[in-house]
Order: C-alpha cells, then structure tokens, then sequence
C-alpha cells in the first residue's frame, strides 16, 4: 500500500512559517511607554518654620475598577471608552494620585499628609481626609475630566469639616498621551487646592494659598 507524504510536508511547511512569523513578530513589538502624574510646582517651606501646624491621615484614594488597570483609559466617544495598551501609567494609578494629593497639599498648606491605611492607623492625627475619584478620562486633543468626592473629619470624634463633590474640566493640548496625563496632573492639582482652601478655615491651619475672589 502507497503512503503518501505531502501532508507531512504541509504540515512542516505551516509549522516552518508559523515560526518565521512569531520570530518577525518579536523583533517589531512596541514596547509600552510608562507614566505618572505629576504635583503641581512646590510654593515654598511650609510656614516658613519647616514645622507643620497638623496632621492629616489621608487614606488611599479609591477608583472606579475601570480606572484600576495599567492601561490609560482614552474617551472615544459619548459613553465609550478605550484602552491604549502601548501607554500604561508606571504604578497603579490609585498609588500615584494618592501620592500627588498628599504632595500637593503639603505644599499648599502647612499639613503634614499622614499616611493612614490599615497598617498606619496607630499613627496620630488631627483629621482624616478620604477622596473617592469618580471619574477620570480625556479625549486626545480634546479635554479631560475628573469627577470626584472627598470628606475631611476630626479625627476625634469623626465629626464631618468639610466635604463635597466636584467636577473640573481641562483642555488637552496635544494629540498624545503625555498631554492627556499632564491634563490629569492638572485636573489633581484643581482638586487639592480646593481642599487646601478648606484647610486654611481650621483654627491650627497656616494655609499659604490664597482665597479666589467671591470666596
């Protein structure tokens, strides 16, 4: 009985050229570009002692779970959303706006911004600041959007100081990713002098920013 071999062949053939292709593949993958949101420009030395004149424990800032990746999220459309696999933000991006909150208002005010998740809670402080961000996104050369709550309480007796919800737009320059990030950076920025300005109405505050006219 005759055996023939072609399909063998064919089959060497595909497998040859399967591997031809992954090989070119891997030489001409994109490699992610990593970012992370920036403070806004330090104002100087607290009140001008270096001391500070408060403790605020800050927990982490929660996010919405479609923020909670590694990809930066880009607005497509009215409801739609995309996720940029090349352009991934360089930690978890509740991490680094948390991190930039706390820079920002240490700069603005005379606050010392206490870290106080489950691990730091024996830490002394004077108030506890929790921020929740509903939403942050942008369109490439469009704007950006940032949403979000946040409550400032004694620390004593959990007494509410202040609290609100927000909405800040900003342009986005530049059609890329490093223009929709510095728009976030903008957008943080936006929200921690709103809080700074809170701040500076509490008996211990020192606030170095100013009041905007009408407030």
């Amino acid at each position: 009985m005759r055996i023939s071999v072609q399909p063998v062949r064919l089959v060497i053939l595909v497998f040859t050229l399967g591997l031809a292709v992954m090989h070119g593949g891997c030489t001409t993958v994109q490699p992610p570009v990593y970012y992370l949101l920036e403070p806004a420009a330090q104002t100087g030395d607290r009140d001008g002692t270096g001391q500070a004149c408060m403790i605020v424990g800050m927990r982490q800032v929660e996010v919405p779970s479609y923020l909670d990746r590694r990809q930066i999220m880009i607005s497509t459309g009215r409801n739609e959303l995309a996720v940029s696999e090349f352009n991934q933000w360089a930690e978890p991006l509740k991490e680094n706006i948390t991190r930039v909150i706390a820079q920002n208002l240490e700069s603005l005010t005379c606050a010392d911004v206490a870290d106080i998740r489950p691990a730091e809670r024996s830490k002394p402080v004077d108030y506890r600041l929790k921020v929740r961000v509903n939403r942050l996104e942008g369109s490439l050369g469009g704007q950006a959007v940032l949403d979000a709550e946040w409550l400032l309480t004694a620390a004593g007796d959990s007494r509410t100081i202040a609290s609100r919800r927000s909405r800040f737009v900003k342009p986005v320059p530049g059609k890329d990713h490093a223009s929709l990030v510095t728009a976030h950076s903008e957008l943080i920025a936006d929200l921690s002098r709103e809080m700074a300005r809170a701040f500076a109405a509490l008996p211990e505050a020192l606030s170095r920013i100013r009041p905007e006219p009408g407030e």
